[in-house]
């Protein structure tokens, strides 16, 4: 159980890094290179962070029975990407809807898992509030998708940096309960 956990939590690390650096990448670049490039990077990242949370999921399937809600976020991660990938010409007025869509439904069934995952790791909050960041953050983008090309590329990366970190604090907190566990189980006679 310990060994699984540790692979959780290594993949909360991967996937907020990877969150990281793809908000760091849309923060940096010219806005309008952000947004010729944002369907190919958008496309890559949704594929690359729905494979590892696919992963994890698997990983995590006889360690806590709510592991399918976090395979079905990677299932749609990965289907929103390869869509993406097929339709390159679409106008980013819906690759922002995408977007959204993606956050809104990826950060529904975070919420949910970080309310379950409450049986068996402290902090579970950071994910909740990543979880309520990304239907925000999506909400925002289906309502408001001419709002500002602008200011929607800085969302993103705002919102892909913030998601990362929470996900790197999480790991964290597995890796802490992983430890305690441990010494408690080393501490029973």
């Amino acid at each position: 159980m310990f060994d699984k956990a540790k692979r959780i939590s290594s993949f909360l690390v991967i996937r907020g890094l990877l969150a990281l650096v793809f908000g760091v990448l849309v923060l940096a670049l010219p806005t309008l290179a952000v947004v010729a490039s944002l369907i190919w990077v958008f496309a890559i990242f949704a594929i690359v962070d729905g494979t590892f949370a696919v992963v994890g999921s698997l990983a995590s399937h006889d360690t806590f029975d709510d592991w399918w809600l976090l395979l079905l976020a990677g299932i749609f991660g990965i289907m929103i990407g390869v869509f993406t990938f097929a339709r390159p010409g679409v106008a980013a007025l819906v690759l922002v809807i995408y977007i959204g869509l993606r956050a809104l439904i990826s950060g529904v069934l975070e919420i949910v898992f970080a309310l379950r995952l409450r049986r068996h790791v402290e902090g579970e909050w950071l994910f909740i509030v990543a979880g309520i960041l990304s239907v925000l953050f999506g909400l925002a983008l289906i309502v408001w998708p001419v709002a500002g090309l602008e200011a929607v590329v800085w969302l993103i990366g705002v919102y892909a940096i913030a998601g990362g970190a929470m996900q790197l604090v999480l790991a964290g907190q597995v890796r802490d309960w992983v430890r305690r566990m441990q010494d408690k189980k080393a501490a029973t006679p």
